[in-house]
Parts: structure tokens; sequence; C-alpha cells
């Protein structure tokens, strides 16, 4: 029924604006086409291609850039509008030019006589105009922008395939609703979810939708109150927003004066004066309502429906809440537009004074409400996406980046389905601080660490971000007690109680855990409280879970000062520092790898030290039980090949040769023995006494004697070395851990013999063998040819003794500067290695607990009478020291009595190293030394010895020829009178 409310004023300005548009459009071609007749004349006369190509250029460009413009997509709104009305009133504005007025004729004449040149100028200079800003854009365009490819943004979900939530689904069917709710007048719709739930994205769902299916019945309108919180008439702005959406899809051009009739209502009356009268000018009568009903019967005019979603309504203060209310409140007059407002009920309560009448009205205000919830299973699979195959999720970061991150973001998934996950959810459970916990992982660029290759515990790795993000002052005080070496209340303790040792919390931690918030006291728990921790007893924790727990900062596990600085300063540990470099390494052996091209790894070249050697062995030693029989033997095999490229001194390591000869005793111990295919074979005498033939090279073992080898003639002196040490550390009274290989000595000839019982019998039984063994390798290669033992050890150089890190060395040693400190720490290992052979050699002493000597036994059976101790005097005495075969032998014997100095003895108040009869007897025979001195003691003391400027290095001290060989004569001199045997004539 056609009444007041649907015929409307007629629209004189929006007509008689029509009215001159087509006129002067009209007009305007008409000028056109004269000066183009003027400009035909110019390129008829040239017939010059290049002209029309130019001219044809300039028309492609106008048309271009009326399409970056909009001009198809005005054109078309207009179209949709049906306003026959204005195309009559366009139609006849064009029309009316027709008609003949002598002064638009007599323009027309003077166009038209214009040189046809001032036409081209200005074409161009048309052309320039329009060009000018495509070329700028197009510019911009091709150039690259670096783009931001490191962080996670915050920003809302648009398309499908950002998804990660699975929100679209019921954001389609939300959409759905509110266009099957039709016209009802002043409907709201809540959608109620916390800060991060992701309202916005599930808006944007369903504003997708409505552009989808239903763009020629919806127009959306995003109000954001926030951005306008401080103007003092939202309503205004709201108006002003809804009229020029509307603009912007139908074609209303009875909009713009309608709103500027609106604006100057707003601003009330105008005083102003003229020629000293004052006048006022009052608004029109015309109301807020009338705009809406204005806007209301365009929408039904064009059976449009207004989609007015308001975001972020949680995020202003209470009076600006009111303000957004009253404004929605004020425009339900529109019977075609429906609400939405977005905000988190919670919040809205909690920033208003009364919470429980707040809550009442919101109840009351919102017709419809939708409340948004996220469950860790979409949280998980965030975390466990595929980033190869689904990388453009999050396209701000390249996939091999995340993937670079799996082990973190897989441990948290875990960590979100655990006991503990509805914590942790309160903590981490919505996209927002999902975004902001991985760009915090990224910042401390873990990408660039490989995480698979540390010690770090990726739980604790993951609570102590947690900390760092949610609670700084926690985690500050951690820092400060916890790093430059302190260890204060956070890091576990040992305590010793009715002869146990325990991990324990410092007395402090738990008060202090208690006076924080409980999410805070929650994850200080989780990380270092030995009850939450579980750990195990105090001996049976594994070396992995100690180097990798953050409960753990106390020499040498300082785990958690790791951990901070990796946090705050980025600074991970270098590989060769972790022990997971190494159980990986291990791992690969035992799973078949051979160890040459484990070792072959760039982290394990001898060029940067024996460190990483010594790591990869000792732990390969210590899960050895579990080798089969082809990787415990591949393991003996490659570490008695490796021993010779071990540096023997002791440089602050130790030196790996001595080292690797007790970790072959072990691996021998270990897994030397009665393996099968399927598991280890008791420890029965019948199967250990196999640790016996590979160390004597019999049975399956045949020519492949660990004796032969350790001492291979190409190993020369050092070989020896390695073999007497390999014998020494065998000695059972010497309490080494290693039951199997004792008792395997021992059984080797007797299988019922017993292994347990008095540690020094044993000793004297097992080492039996071995010892006349070794003795027979050293006769055959040093005594039966007469060949000077003390002349091999001369010639050895410091490749020998340094091993293939040599050049590690040397660098390491010039850089610092210390170079002397190098070659007498080579010297002292070179006269340590000379007296250890002979005294091991000489040394008669039967087992006390540092093992039981070679020169207790005889060179065959079992009467142990000391014959290899008196063949070794006669060998050192008539050979190495004799000075009638070579006049060095002689430096030979001073020099090993230089080496026996001790620190018994007091010199004028002050300690001092010097000569004493008991240290010179203690080894070798007294009697054969006294006979020697009585036979060469003149001699030595012709050659003024003293005058000599030498020094003897030793790792105790340094003796000077000068000032300590008259002391040695002097002791001499003593053993000569209190031993020498009566002449026989």
């Amino acid at each position: 029924m056609i009444d007041s409310t649907t015929v409307k004023m007629p629209e004189l300005q929006v007509f008689g604006k029509t009215l001159v548009l087509g006129a002067l459009l009209v007009e305007l071609a008409k000028i056109s086409y004269i000066a183009g007749g003027s400009l035909s004349s110019v390129l008829s006369d040239r017939h010059n291609l290049a002209w029309l190509l130019g001219i044809g250029g300039c028309v492609c460009l106008v048309i271009w850039y009326l399409f970056i413009r909009g001009f198809g997509t005005t054109a078309k709104r207009v179209m949709r509008s049906r306003r026959i009305d204005l195309l009559a009133i366009f139609i006849l504005g064009g029309s009316a030019t027709m008609i003949p007025v002598p002064i638009v004729t007599e323009a027309h004449t003077h166009i038209g006589k214009i040189d046809g040149h001032w036409i081209l100028l200005l074409l161009a200079f048309v052309f320039l105009v329009i060009a000018s800003p495509l070329i700028r854009a197009l510019t911009m365009w091709r150039k690259e922008r670096p783009p931001q490819l490191y962080f996670l943004t915050d920003d809302e979900v648009t398309n499908d395939a950002n998804d990660v939530l699975a929100s679209r689904e019921s954001a389609v069917e939300f959409a759905k609703g509110v266009l099957a709710s039709g016209s009802s007048n002043g409907l709201i719709y809540g959608v109620d979810g916390p800060w991060g739930v992701g309202k916005t994205s599930f808006l944007n769902f369903a504003c997708n939708y409505w552009r989808q299916e239903a763009a020629n019945q919806v127009i959306i309108v995003r109000f954001e109150p926030l951005r306008y919180a401080s103007d003092p008439d939202l309503t205004d702005r709201l108006i002003r927003d809804l009229t020029a959406e509307i603009q912007s899809q139908v074609y209303v051009p009875e909009f713009r004066p309608a709103a500027n009739r609106y604006s100057r209502m707003l601003k009330g009356k105008a005083d102003f004066s003229f020629l000293g009268f004052s006048f006022s000018l009052e608004p029109s009568p015309e109301t807020v309502d009338e705009l809406l009903d204005d806007i209301d019967f365009v929408l039904e005019r064009n059976n449009l429906r207004l989609v007015v979603v308001i975001d972020d309504l949680d995020r202003l203060d209470a009076k600006a809440v009111n303000d957004v209310l009253f404004t929605v409140r004020r425009t339900f007059r529109l019977k075609q537009a429906a609400y939405i407002l977005c905000y988190d009920t919670e919040i809205l309560v909690d920033s208003n004074d009364d919470g429980g009448r707040a809550r009442q009205f919101l109840e009351k205000f919102v017709n419809i409400k939708l409340s948004l919830f996220i469950d860790s299973a979409s949280l998980r699979s965030f975390l466990t996406t595929d980033w190869n195959s689904n990388g453009s999720q999050f396209p701000s970061i390249p996939a091999d980046t995340m993937l670079k991150l799996e082990g973190v973001l897989s441990e948290l998934a875990v960590m979100l389905e655990g006991e503990n996950a509805a914590t942790y959810m309160r903590l981490i459970g919505d996209l927002r601080k999902l975004k902001r916990f991985v760009n915090a992982v990224l910042q401390m660029r873990l990408e660039r660490t490989n995480l698979a290759r540390m010690d770090f515990n990726l739980r604790d790795l993951i609570n102590l971000m947690l900390l760092h993000l949610n609670y700084p002052g926690i985690f500050r005080r951690i820092y400060v007690e916890e790093t430059e070496g302190r260890s204060g209340i956070f890091s576990l303790k040992t305590d010793r109680e009715n002869q146990r040792t325990r991990y324990v919390n410092s007395p402090g931690f738990l008060e202090y855990t208690q006076t924080n918030a409980e999410l805070g006291e929650f994850l200080l728990r989780q990380l270092f409280e030995i009850d939450t921790l579980d750990l195990g007893e105090y001996g049976s924790i594994d070396e992995s879970v100690r180097v990798a727990r953050a409960c753990f900062n106390s020499t040498p596990h300082r785990n958690l000062e790791a951990f901070l600085l990796l946090i705050v300063r980025f600074a991970a540990p270098e590989p060769r520092e972790t022990f997971r470099l190494y159980q990986d390494a291990v791992t690969r052996v035992a799973n078949g790898s051979s160890i040459s091209d484990v070792l072959s790894d760039a982290e394990f070249s001898l060029s940067d030290g024996n460190h990483t050697h010594d790591e990869f062995w000792r732990i390969l030693v210590s899960q050895s039980h579990s080798f089969d029989t082809a990787t415990a033997q591949q393991s003996i095999d490659k570490l008695v090949e490796m021993i010779p490229r071990y540096s023997l001194v002791d440089l602050g390591d130790r030196g790996l040769r001595g080292r690797s000869i007790y970790n072959l005793i072990r691996l021998l111990d270990r897994a030397g023995w009665g393996r099968t295919d399927a598991q280890r074979a008791n420890n029965t005498p019948e199967n250990i006494v196999q640790i016996a033939y590979r160390i004597f090279g019999e049975g399956s073992h045949l020519g492949q004697g660990l004796i032969d080898r350790l001492a291979a003639h190409s190993r020369g002196v050092l070989g020896i070395y390695d073999l007497l040490l390999f014998r020494l550390q065998c000695s059972a009274d010497r309490q080494g851990q290693i039951y199997n290989l004792h008792s395997a000595l021992i059984v080797y000839h007797d299988l019922t013999a017993p292994t347990s019982g008095s540690l020094n019998a044993l000793a004297v039984s097992g080492m039996r063998t071995i010892t006349q063994r070794v003795f027979a390798k050293f006769r055959a290669r040093y005594i039966t040819p007469s060949v000077n033992l003390f002349d091999e050890f001369d010639t050895l150089t410091q490749a020998d003794l340094l091993g293939e890190s040599l050049p590690y060395y040397v660098t390491s040693f010039t850089h610092r500067g210390q170079m002397d400190r190098l070659e007498n720490s080579v010297e002292a290992t070179r006269t340590l290695a000379k007296s250890f052979v002979v005294y091991q050699l000489l040394n008669r002493h039967a087992p006390t607990g540092s093992g039981v000597g070679c020169g207790f036994y005889d060179s065959i059976g079992d009467a142990d009478q000391g014959e290899i101790a008196n063949l070794m005097n006669q060998y050192i005495f008539e050979v190495c020291f004799n000075p009638n075969i070579a006049p060095e032998n002689a430096e030979h014997f001073l020099n090993y009595c230089l080496l026996s100095l001790s620190s018994d003895n007091w010199a004028h108040g002050n300690e001092r190293y010097q000569p004493s009869v008991q240290e010179l007897t203690s080894v070798m025979d007294p009697h054969e030394l006294a006979r020697y001195w009585d036979t060469h003691g003149n001699w030595f003391r012709s050659q003024n010895y003293p005058a000599i400027a030498k020094q003897v290095i030793s790792l105790n001290y340094v003796a000077s020829y000068a000032e300590d060989i008259p002391l040695v004569y002097a002791v001499l001199d003593q053993v000569q009178a209190q031993f020498e045997l009566p002449r026989i004539h």
C-alpha cells in the first residue's frame, strides 16, 4: 500500500546533478570530435604510423586507468541500482546540447581553428598525467620487498586454508542462520568467547560465506569501535560507516545529501554576523530516525540485508561499551539490519563495577548468543601439522624452519593431552598465545640450534619459556640465582642421610613457590620439585637424564644455566659439548653403522683435539653390554686401531691414549665374551674365558691377540708402553670393577680355579700368564737383540706423543703464548713413559693394591722367583746404561737417576726433590747398582757431567745436571758402600 512513508520528497539535487552531468559529457564529446579534426590534419600530413600507435596507446592507457580505478565496478553498481529515472534525466541533459546556443556555437568554431599541434601537446600532457600514477604503482609492484619470513603475526584468518581451528564449518552454519532469520526489527546476535579463541576469524568465515553465496542480498558493515573509542558521538560514526558501505555496493546518490543534512543536524545552531547584524540558523527539523528510514528504504527497494558486525567490544572501557550499545539501540529502526556483537562476557563483567548487573544487562540486550570454544585437539593438530605440505597456512615462516622446531612443537602437543593438559590450556590454550610461544621459539633462533642434537629436555625448555612469557619476575629470579656459576634455591642439591645420597630441594624453594600465583607455582613444581620430577634414586639416574633436565645446575652438569642462556642470550652449547652428539653416534654404531663412518663426521675431527673421541668411547663403553657380537668385535678392533692416533700427553684432558687402554679393558669386560644373537650368556667360566682368548690370540681369535696388536712392531716403543699399561690395569688387586676380565685370566688355565677370595692371591694367579706373555714380547724385541729401550724413547717426536691432534695443540698453545708449557709437557710425558716401562718390568713387588709387578714372576713356570726382574736388571745395566757400548748410555743412566728424586728430604728448610738411596734402590737391584757404580763411577766423574747445561723434566719437578748430578753421585757412593758384594778373584 502506498502511503507517506513510502513516497519520498523529490530528489531535486540528485536529479539536477544528473541533468548537468549528461549535458557536460555530451558537450565534452562534441569538443573532442572538433579537436580531433585539427589533430587528424596534422597526422594525415605526416602519414606516420608511429603517431597512430601513440594515439592507440593513449586510448589503451585511459582504459587501463579506468579499469584500475574501478570504473567497471562502479558501472556495475549503477546498473544494479536500476535507476531508470536517473538514466532518463541523464539522456535529457545530453539532448539539451543539441539545441543551438550562440555562445557555445562560437566556442566550437574557435576550437576548430586551433592548431593540431596544440591538441597533440594537450594529449601528451593528459597522457603523462594519467601515466604518472600508473608507472609509480607498477614500479612499486615490481620492486622486491623482503617479506617478513620469521615470525607469526596475530592477523585474523581470512581464508579456508588457514583454518587451523576448524571453525569454518560452524561459521557457515551461523551465517546461514542469520540469512534465514529474515527481516526482524532489532535482532542482535552475540558471539562470546575468550581472547584468542578466534572470534574475528569466525566472523571472517561468515562474511566470506555471505559474499560468496549471497553477494546480491547482503551488505556487510564491519564497525570497529576501538578505532573510535575517543569519538564523542559513536552513533554519527556508525551511520557514516553504514552509508559509506552501502554506497560502495549500491548506487545511492541520494545518500550524500542526506548525510550532509544529518551532519548539519548534529552540529546544531550556527551563529554568524554581517555588517554588524547577528544572524542565527537553526537545523532542519529532520531527525536521525528519518535518515535511518532513508537507509531502510534503499535497502528494501533493492531487496538487501544489512549485517553490522561490531568487533572487539570487550577491549573498550565500561563507558565506551555503554556508548556502543546505545548506538546499536538507536539504529534499531533498520528493519533490514542484523547486528553481531563480539565480546568476552567475563572481561565485560570484570570491567564493570557491578558485574552481576552488567551480566544481566548484556543477557537482556543480546537476543541470540553463540559461544566459541577451543579444544586442545585443534591446538595439537596445529602443532603436529605436516609443515612440508601445509606450510602455506603460515606463509610468513618457511616450512623448513618450522620443521626444525618440530621437536619442541610436538612435545608441547604431548603436554596438551597429558594429565596436566587442563592447566597448560590456561597458559597456552588459544592460538594467540600459541603464536606468541612460537615467536619466542623463533626469536631464540632454535632452528639454527638443531635441538634434536642438543641435551635440552624439551618439556623443561617449554616450561621455562612459559615462565619467561607469563611470569617474567619468577624467571628473572631464577636467572639471577642460577647463572654465572651460582647454584640457588631452584636447582637440586644432594643430601646424605642414613648412608644414602639423595637429591633434595633447597629449603627455600617450597616456601618461594607458595608465594607465587597458581600457574607460576605449577610451572616451578614441574621444573624443580623433586617429588614431581620423580627421577628415581640418586645412583639410578641415567646420564642422559642428568645432562638434560633443568633441575641440575652443579658442576659438571650446569644444565639450568644452559637453559637460561639459551632463552635469554640465544646461546646454545656447541654440539661437541653435548651428550646427545655422542649418544646419537653410539646409537648409530649399535644399529649397525661403521665406527669409521661415525668418526669421520666433522664433529669428530682429531684436528680439533681428543675431547670428542674421549666422550664417544666413554659412552660407547658404558653402553656396550647390549652390543651384539659384530658390534662388540668392531668396537674392540677400532679402539685398538685408534690408540696410537691419540695423545699420550696430559694437557688438561689427561691424555686419551692412556685412558683408551682402560676403555679397552672395560670393553672386554662388558662385551668381549658370551654374546649370542639373542642375548648375553651367563658369566660362567666357560663364557668369560673368551676374554683371555682375545688377549692371548687363541681359539677364534688366533693371530689377533691383543698383546700382539698393542705391541705391534709398527707402534714402536710406545706400543710396549701401551701393553704394559694394559697389563697393569688387568691386576685384580687394583679393584677396577672388571670382574669378568679378572676371572677370565684366572680360569684361562683351569676352568675350576676359584675366582673369589683374597684379591692379592687372585691377582698373583691371574697376572702370571699375561705377565709372561708381555715379557716374552719385550724380550724378543729388546733384550735378545740388545736394542736400547731408552734410545727409542729419545727418538720419539711430538707427533708420536701428541698423536693426530698435534696441530690443534700447537695452534692452541701458540695462541695463548704457552709453547714452553707444551714442550715441557711433551718432555715430561717422554720421561714418564721411560720410567713407567722400566718400573713395570723391574718391579718385583707382590700385589698390595697397586698391581703386581712384572719382576715378581719368572719368565716361565709358576715358581715366582723374580727371574724377570733379574733379567731386566741385567739388560738395563749391561745394555741400556753401559757407557762402553755407547757414551750416550751414561746419560740414560743419569737421566733415570734424576727421575728417581724424592721430596722426602729437606735442604735448608726448603722442600726440594733430592736423590735418596731408598728411591734409587726401590726398583733396581741395589747390588747390581752398586756393582755398576763401582765399575763406572770414576769414569762418570771424569766426564764432568755437572758442567753440561741440561735438564730432566718430570711431571713434578725439573732436575738439572749442574745442581743435581753431584747429589746423585753422593747417593750412588752410599749405595756402593752399603750394597757392594765382595769381589771374586
